[in-house]
């Protein structure tokens, strides 16, 4: 007689992970499946030839881990991107590397042309319980079902901002609004925030799309998202109340599971930068120095990046600084040196999880990209907001004006359009960070409540907190339709 518990008689359950093709979406899914690696799911995560590089390294130290509680097993599968065909340059398969804003349009056309790469690999991968894949790509709900398994969709950023949309969309009450630049409310939400149409989502420029993005949501089996209950507990009940559907709160999935550090920056430079940036922290007060990285993608003018250097010198207050920028024309003459000691810049990469948890750091002046919002959260530290994009006017809503955990940069004229967007004085920026770092009730404050969510985002993680049991329910979930599916073939 065979002693096994019911779950170790049964063949694990298989998921595939289908990523957007940028970093800032990649890496939380990747986190995400490494966790349910971690809990006896069989993952299979798929991507392009030129994006392996970003998710290969985690699969492989996963892979060698001793079981915890289970011996992971992840996989990494790849499919032809057709960059070429649509006339991107050869291996552009990743947004951050399109040349040009107006090539935008010729990256999404490909990336919807991978359907049919898709459909032959799931078959290649039989038996498949669940496709997990980014909102972006509404596409594969139609082929999940086709395929006869549950679709999850990812979502890479807040509830908060998920309900401004979904409400957005549904009463549009940016409609009545002649001027660009005059605020309108949202109805329906927990609490009163106001926008702009210059702030809106660029997706709202295609309500197609939109509609698009709402169909395929409310036809898929349920959202994953990288959030935890106690960040957004009014938004987590005010999204199922809207459009009722399974919803799985699993992060902060960087703090989740045995997650071992980052390793995709192994190479010598990338080393001695880190340790110079931490020893050069070890030097400074607990809690006087601000951190100012803006991701990945966000760019800006020579004039702007000029101003923000000069903004930094100005508060008269520690700062590390990492630019993304390239070229050296937009740098004050002589600005390094003036700043020296009291001012560090970063060039390339920097170790930034590890940075904002330093005791030296106090704030952390950023775009409000929910990757960065989550480390900035759990690091404990208050935050200066400075949106630039997509979603990220939306974020800031959430942490200065419902959370209150962050200042805004800029008050004036914003916009989501490049077009648009004004030049933020140095003045503005100087302001922010000496309400970061600077003392006073207010930024304490801030400070109270964002290391009280910090505490909290560990303790979601951690066994029996709501992110850990979010996951459980999701495998249990997929495991009862795996069964479902068997009788009725059975039957």
């Amino acid at each position: 007689m065979d002693s096994r518990a019911p779950e170790q008689q049964q063949q694990p359950l298989h998921i595939v992970f289908f990523p957007f093709l940028t970093r800032s979406h990649m890496i939380p899914m990747l986190e995400t499946a490494r966790i349910a690696a971690e809990r006896g799911v069989k993952v299979t995560l798929v991507t392009t030839p030129a994006n392996a590089h970003l998710l290969q390294p985690t699969i492989d130290r996963a892979n060698s881990r001793p079981a915890f509680p289970h011996q992971p097993h992840m996989d990494l599968r790849l499919i032809p991107y057709p960059s070429v065909d649509f006339g991107l340059p050869d291996g552009c398969e990743n947004l951050a590397a399109v040349p040009a804003p107006a090539l935008a349009p010729n990256f999404y056309a490909a990336l919807f042309s991978l359907r049919g790469a898709l459909d032959t690999l799931l078959r290649d991968l039989r038996p498949v319980d669940a496709l997990v894949s980014d909102a972006i790509h509404v596409w594969t709900t139609a082929l999940a079902a086709e395929h006869g398994i549950p679709r999850l969709i990812f979502q890479v950023y807040g509830l908060f901002s998920l309900c401004v949309e979904n409400e957005t969309y549904l009463h549009r009450p940016y409609e009545s609004i002649s001027s660009r630049s005059e605020p309108f409310s949202i109805p329906g939400l927990p609490h009163p925030v106001q926008f702009t149409r210059a702030t809106m989502s660029e997706a709202f420029n295609s309500l197609y799309m939109l509609g698009l993005l709402r169909e395929s949501e409310l036809n898929s089996y349920g959202v994953i998202v990288n959030s935890f209950y106690a960040l957004e507990p009014d938004y987590a009940e005010h999204y199922y109340k809207v459009a009722p559907r399974k919803v799985f709160l699993v992060g902060p999935v960087g703090l989740a599971g045995t997650h071992p550090p980052a390793a995709e920056k192994k190479e010598e430079k990338a080393t001695a930068c880190r340790d110079a940036t931490l020893r050069w922290l070890d030097a400074r007060e607990e809690d006087s120095v601000v951190y100012v990285s803006f991701g990945t993608l966000c760019e800006f003018s020579e004039e702007q990046l000029r101003e923000l250097a000069l903004g930094l010198e100005a508060s008269g207050h520690p700062f590390v600084w990492v630019p993304r920028a390239e070229g050296e024309k937009w740098m004050p003459e002589g600005y390094e040196e003036r700043v020296a000691g009291r001012g560090l810049v970063v060039r390339g990469w920097a170790p930034q999880a590890e940075i904002l948890a330093h005791r030296a750091v106090g704030g952390f002046v950023m775009h409000c990209g929910w990757n960065s919002v989550l480390e900035g959260v759990c690091a404990g530290v208050a935050l200066a907001t400075w949106p630039r994009r997509c979603e990220q006017f939306e974020t800031e809503k959430l942490l200065v004006d419902v959370l209150k955990i962050a200042t805004p940069v800029w008050e004036g004229f914003s916009s989501v359009v490049d077009e648009e967007k004004v030049v933020v004085p140095a003045e503005a920026l100087a302001k922010a960070v000496k309400r970061l770092v600077g003392g006073g009730e207010e930024v304490a404050a801030m400070r109270r409540r964002v290391r009280e969510l910090a505490a909290m985002g560990r303790q979601a993680v951690a066994e029996g907190g709501s992110s850990y049991d979010d996951m459980s329910c999701l495998i249990q979930g997929l495991m009862l339709c795996r069964e479902e599916r068997n009788k009725s073939r059975e039957g």
